[in-house]
């Protein structure tokens, strides 16, 4: 069964995607016939995300390299 937070958590990057099974997503979309703030939440997640990917601009491949470098040295520092 799909609570709110699963659905969040495991289903909507992937529903939005298209790329659930037809079972996920007949699961999926009876906990949104029956859940409208998770209608709500994934119309707010859809627009949001739609935004990020219209502004998007392409990263130099020197930049992506150096900022993975910066993440990876920044995060091991914090890892036990």
């Amino acid at each position: 069964m799909i609570t709110c937070k699963r659905l969040i958590e495991e289903f909507l990057a992937d529903f939005l995607d298209g790329t659930l099974g037809p079972d996920q997503l007949a699961e999926l979309e009876r906990h949104l016939s029956l859940c409208p703030p998770c209608v709500a939440y994934l119309n707010t997640y859809r627009k949001t995300r739609d935004l990020v990917q219209k502004q998007a601009i392409d990263m130099p491949p020197e930049m992506r390299a150096v900022l993975r470098k910066v993440i990876r040295d920044r995060f091991s520092r914090h890892t036990p």
